[in-house]
């Protein structure tokens, strides 16, 4: 489990955990230049929104039990310690039982009136409530699917963003996945080449956020938790046919041993199914890319941010409900994957930034559609993954459904 924390002191520091072990962290930082910059495009990053962000130090905790709880304390008798604080494992791949929380597009908020040059304001409560569900021991995990600090390009927001999630990610695996605000910009190599990231370029992201890649700018990976098998992709990176990252996609996902984990979850930031139009539409050139590869490899389920709101289809494929589903005893939406015929997929995006609307149309493969706060709860185990949509201010479920397979279904 690795551990990364900010430091004023580029020495190297420690992480004490459990049972008397100890860690030296590796430091590393980022320097303006660099960040991006382009005359046509401005670059706050390099230029008035650059902060020096210190020293980011990074440890990675070996011979932990997984599903188990423990204590550590990071810093050095020089700068001082932290407090101890308690982490929790997630569960090994190939277990039973995963509880996980899931949301894209948070971002940050001030308390008071403080003034930033990009507010999400519903970052606060969705933090909050998401707080309470860890306290209540009801979680092993946590996704954000992109689009993370929205400071593109005013540095200092970083910090910002990382003091506000420091209650969720300090106990628990915090997941995520690269979104156009961490990357995007002209002649960077992004897909996409408006300047979404203010001339970040994903260096900011992948230094305070080092997940399991096999590069650097090569932003995506796969973990296996429980009966569940994740891969993370990189909508802002090359993901035509015969990239690096299709290829990569495409053994990753038919590598899966389904009788270890019979779930297989595809997460990435821009959606292939949105009601939203405008710059929030749909890039179809996406979709015909790899919608196929979640096809052949049977996606159970996929779930995407960069719409804010929170969108439900049927098992589609191709704009098709290929299955919809039916009640069950308690009234609750059921796709059964005994006889797999599509993805089910789901925009979660609603975690901060100023929500989106509908259009008064809905699409026949569009279930449900919530413009609220608010995050997902995930509980998968062999036979079933349920998924409840948690509205953040009132804390009511307000969407929930279940992809069931196995002797259960």
């Amino acid at each position: 489990m690795r551990l990364t924390w900010v430091s004023g002191d580029k020495e190297p520091q420690q992480v004490q955990y459990g049972d008397g072990k100890s860690q030296a962290s590796e430091v590393t930082t980022f320097s303006q230049d660099n960040m991006c910059s382009s005359r046509a495009l401005p670059s706050p990053a390099k230029d008035f929104g650059w902060h020096d962000p210190g020293y980011i130090h990074s440890a990675v905790m070996t011979g932990l039990q997984p599903s188990s709880t423990f204590s550590y304390r990071y810093g050095s008798d020089s700068v001082g310690w932290s407090n101890q604080i308690q982490f929790r494992t997630p569960p090994a791949g190939g277990s039973d039982e995963l509880k996980f929380l899931a949301f894209g597009d948070m971002g940050k908020a001030p308390r008071d009136a403080s003034v930033e040059h990009y507010i999400q304001p519903g970052s606060i409560s969705v933090v909050e409530a998401m707080a309470d569900d860890i306290e209540a021991g009801n979680v092993d995990s946590i996704f954000h699917i992109g689009d993370i600090s929205y400071a593109t390009g005013f540095l200092v927001e970083w910090d910002y963003f990382l003091h506000l999630i420091n209650p969720l990610a300090s106990q628990l695996s915090y997941m995520t996945a690269i979104g156009n605000h961490e990357r995007d910009y002209a002649d960077s190599g992004s897909v996409y080449v408006t300047p979404d990231s203010g001339g970040e370029c994903g260096v900011a992201y992948e230094t305070y956020f080092p997940m399991p890649t096999e590069a650097k700018d090569k932003p995506w990976y796969s973990i296996e938790q429980a009966s569940v098998h994740f891969t993370v992709m990189s909508t802002e990176h090359d993901w035509t046919e015969n990239s690096k990252q299709y290829e990569w996609m495409k053994k990753d996902m038919a590598s899966v041993d389904r009788s270890k984990t019979p779930w297989l979850i595809f997460t990435g930031h821009r959606p292939m199914y949105s009601s939203a139009g405008g710059l929030l539409g749909v890039d179809d050139h996406f979709v015909q890319a790899v919608e196929p590869l979640l096809l052949a490899n049977e996606v159970d389920l996929a779930l995407f941010g960069h719409v804010h709101n929170y969108e439900r289809t049927c098992a589609v494929y191709q704009k098709e409900c290929k299955a919809m589903p039916v009640k069950d005893e308690n009234g609750i939406d059921t796709y059964n994957n005994n006889n797999y015929s599509a993805p089910v997929q789901a925009v979660i995006g609603m975690a901060g930034f100023t929500l989106d609307s509908f259009p008064s149309n809905a699409d026949s493969w569009s279930l449900a559609r919530i413009s609220e706060f608010g995050y997902v709860r995930v509980h998968a185990t062999k036979e079933e993954i349920k998924l409840e949509y948690v509205n953040s201010n009132t804390r009511k479920v307000e969407d929930s459904f279940r992809i069931t397979k196995g002797q259960g279904s």
